[in-house]
């Protein structure tokens, strides 16, 4: 008979140390995860009549997720991940990045709050934040000209007719130009949210 609360208490335990072991290699992971849910389960199917106060003290014994997984660092020589922190250089990288294009990409390649994936997301999409849209948008070649046909029927005046771009070319122009002006701030908010999930979170404080 298992207590009334035994499994979740170990579901509970086994999420502690899958998170404690995030940084090994998954083969590892696996291994050290599948090893103490058998001595869970044997320890567990040596008691009779199970209460919670068993399986708390089992898992007690076999000890805390965040040891067991210094200790598997130890063994295979892997160093701790050491959570990201924000300060000047992480703020400064957010806000620059999208205005002051070559200074916030100075500062973003700088800190280690950010992985090489997120500093070259912030660097090519898009590239030279408004600066570079602001060199397209005025020293670009346009993709399409307006045009005047004009014409003179016998001896009447001349009149023209104007050619501009056709309607859906139009919306479809409109469309993209507003994505890509939105596109450096949306990058940002990127950067925000994977500062955030790098930085650890404040400790509560006790009442």
């Amino acid at each position: 008979m298992t207590g009334p609360h035994g499994d979740q208490i170990v579901e509970g335990y086994l999420a502690r140390l899958r998170n404690a072991l995030a940084d090994l290699p998954r083969p590892r992971q696996d291994e050290l995860l599948n090893d103490v849910k058998g001595h869970i389960a044997e320890a567990r199917a040596g008691s009779h009549d199970e209460t919670d106060a068993d399986v708390l003290n089992i898992l007690d014994r076999i000890g805390e997720p965040a040891d067991i997984a210094t200790e598997a660092r130890v063994r295979l020589g892997v160093q701790a991940h050491q959570p990201a922190r924000i300060g000047l250089l992480e703020i400064g990288a957010l806000v620059l990045t999208p205005f002051f294009w070559p200074v916030g990409v100075i500062l973003l390649w700088t800190s280690s709050a950010w992985t090489t994936r997120d500093k070259l997301i912030g660097t090519l999409i898009p590239p030279g934040g408004y600066m570079g849209i602001s060199f397209l948008l005025l020293g670009g070649p346009g993709s399409y000209t307006s045009s005047s046909i004009c014409a003179q029927t016998g001896t009447g005046p001349m009149t023209c007719t104007y050619q501009g771009p056709p309607g859906w070319l139009t919306t479809i122009g409109t469309v993209v130009g507003i994505f890509i002006l939105v596109l450096p701030i949306l990058t940002a908010i990127y950067l925000g949210v994977r500062l955030r999930q790098r930085t650890p979170a404040r400790p509560a404080v006790p009442a």
